[in-house]
């Protein structure tokens, strides 16, 4: 069966984002649709139907949403907020979207999310033959921290900030770092 409009749009998006899940406003909900519809039923708890034509779909409150962030976020997942961009009201055909947002562990500004006692650091890695640039950030606080290590103080450098995410180049070798930290991964730099 051939896809909508709307549906064309959404994959169109979702091309552009395919390591999030992509909240796609529609009116007063964000609806998920394919791989993500199925991944938000899991996540959370929230029922799992489908379009006429068999595409599956999960959709929360845009007013619930925060709730909703704060779980897939502590889950692990990085979430892009695709919005309306024109009034549905003087669109001719279907109403123009765009990603507004992107968000993740290291850039989330969620009060209840960022435990006050802790930084929560968004941390970027970049190896030169000079040593290891290590660069914080921390978005809730505006603090910002940089300083150059040696390869075997790596892992001490990143224990020590115990970061909310990591951005690395590509083609990086691995972090010695805690797995389930999320990884944004980047083409390098120059």
């Amino acid at each position: 069966m051939a896809d909508t409009p709307l549906l064309l749009q959404y994959r169109d998006i979702k091309a552009q984002h395919p390591d999030a899940i992509l909240f796609f406003r529609m009116g007063d909900f964000y609806e998920m649709f394919y791989d993500d519809a199925n991944i938000a039923a899991r996540v959370l708890n929230i029922t799992l139907t489908s379009r006429g034509d068999g595409v599956p779909l999960a959709g929360v409150p845009v007013k619930a949403a925060a709730g909703y962030l704060r779980t897939f976020i502590a889950a692990g997942h990085r979430v892009a907020i695709c919005e309306q961009i024109e009034d549905p009201k003087l669109a001719t055909g279907i109403v123009k979207r765009a990603v507004v947002e992107t968000i993740t562990p290291g850039a989330f500004l969620d009060e209840e999310f960022v435990a006050g006692s802790r930084n929560n650091w968004l941390v970027a890695v970049h190896r030169q033959s000079t040593g290891v640039g290590v660069a914080a950030l921390d978005l809730s606080t505006g603090e910002f921290w940089l300083e150059t290590v040696a390869e075997d103080g790596l892992a001490e450098a990143i224990g020590r900030l115990n970061p909310a995410e990591l951005v690395v180049a590509r083609e990086s070798e691995p972090l010695p770092a805690n797995p389930e930290i999320m990884r944004t991964m980047r083409d390098g730099w120059e």
